[in-house]
């Protein structure tokens, strides 16, 4: 199965409006993953453990600063992300939650293609009578370029009986394995897409629900979509969702099949899987992680250039005001704060920074804290400084 979680980089600081268009040139920016977006990546996880499949980590905007928010994800929860995808054009640039949301669905439509294809190209090679040892050598490069599950073809010990394993051991006619190819074919149709709520640079939490109607104007199929969800169950058989979502006083439980796209709260917490499906979990993974995420231009992604970008934006922004960054304590006399600004820097193969002066220093790691208040470039935050923060 499939399972994409649609991820975003927003402004570190709460909002900075750049341009008189209303365009946040986010390229100029501090880029941070939009909070909201973590409660997907534990949606994400949840579904892998519970079906098996990919999660596939699908953003957009300049890749330059979105590579770097993806690389912690693979690490995230238990299993953590296994490929990462950006949008990143400046023909997609300006976009508001319309065209956001077209664009988006390109590219849902493209991983899903690049995960089909393979599985029709195996199915064609069987139909046309191909040598039995061909299709394997093919299966095995289709392998280990992680682009079939290991139901398919495997090569781990705990995988003894794939499609294309069986058939080269004679254990399945030729017109068993292509019935049984054309089935997991059809299921990676039914996948699923997470998003978080909303993002803290829009906060119209309607990006979600959009994408979801784009693809089901594309694809020609109802594509149903729940908002708000606080918890889920999905048959790992069945590929039925049964979501539970509360607005308001009203808690209402809603059952969809897949193909489907969920919106997460920040209430929702993911549910343990079957332990009894764990057999079937591992023949729907795939071999690995692919860490360096891939970038998709505009013209990859096909689809209408009116529809992307500034052209396809019917919104009209006015100019906005830079509000800074969220409110935080600090105690005059015991807050350990920056003295002066310090650039962004790297410290046991983690980045850290920028910081301004005044910026609190306590949630730093034990290491990096001691080097730079032995530089003098940390101290504690005193009357002076919070003169100057306070009539700035």
């Amino acid at each position: 199965m499939l399972i994409i979680a649609l991820l975003k980089g927003v402004p570190a600081r709460t909002t900075k409006v750049v341009t008189v268009g209303g365009v946040l040139r986010r390229e100029e920016m501090e880029i941070v993953l939009n909070p909201h977006d973590a409660k997907a990546v534990e949606a994400a996880d949840y579904v892998r453990r519970a079906v098996g499949g990919k999660t596939v980590a699908l953003s957009m905007g300049p890749d330059i600063k979105l590579s770097p928010l993806m690389k912690p994800l693979y690490r995230a929860e238990v299993f953590g992300l296994d490929e990462a995808f950006i949008l990143s054009d400046r023909k997609m640039a300006g976009a508001d939650t319309l065209a956001t949301s077209y664009a988006v669905s390109l590219g849902v439509r493209k991983v899903l293609e690049r995960h089909t294809k393979p599985l029709e190209e195996l199915l064609v090679l069987l139909n046309d009578g191909t040598p039995v040892g061909t299709v394997t050598a093919r299966a095995k490069e289709l392998y280990a370029q992680n682009l079939i599950p290991n139901n398919v073809y495997s090569e781990l010990p705990a995988v003894k009986d794939s499609i294309i394993q069986l058939l080269s051991s004679a254990s399945i006619a030729r017109d068993r394995a292509v019935a049984l190819l054309g089935e997991t074919r059809r299921r990676y149709e039914q996948f699923i897409v997470v998003s978080g709520i909303k993002t803290t640079d829009g906060e119209t939490g309607s990006v979600g629900p959009q994408v979801a109607e784009s693809l089901a104007e594309s694809m020609g199929v109802d594509f149903p979509h729940v908002t708000y969800v606080e918890d889920f169950e999905i048959d790992p058989d069945t590929l039925t969702v049964q979501a539970e979502r509360k607005i308001g006083r009203l808690v209402q439980k809603i059952e969809l099949r897949c193909p489907a796209l969920l919106t997460i709260s920040p209430e929702y917490a993911p549910r343990p899987p079957r332990p009894t499906n764990q057999v079937s979990v591992r023949g729907n993974n795939f071999r690995g992680k692919s860490t360096a995420p891939m970038k998709w231009t505009a013209d990859e992604l096909g689809g209408d250039p009116a529809r992307l970008g500034l052209a396809g934006s019917p919104t009209i922004v006015g100019p906005g005001v830079d509000i800074g960054k969220p409110p935080v304590q600090k105690i005059i006399g015991k807050s350990i704060v920056f003295t002066r600004r310090v650039e962004r820097f790297s410290s046991g193969g983690a980045d850290f920074g920028p910081f301004d002066a005044g910026d609190l220093a306590q949630a730093l790691p034990e290491a990096v804290f001691a080097d730079l208040m032995g530089r003098g470039l940390l101290g504690l935050f005193t009357f002076d400084m919070f003169q100057r923060e306070l009539f700035a």
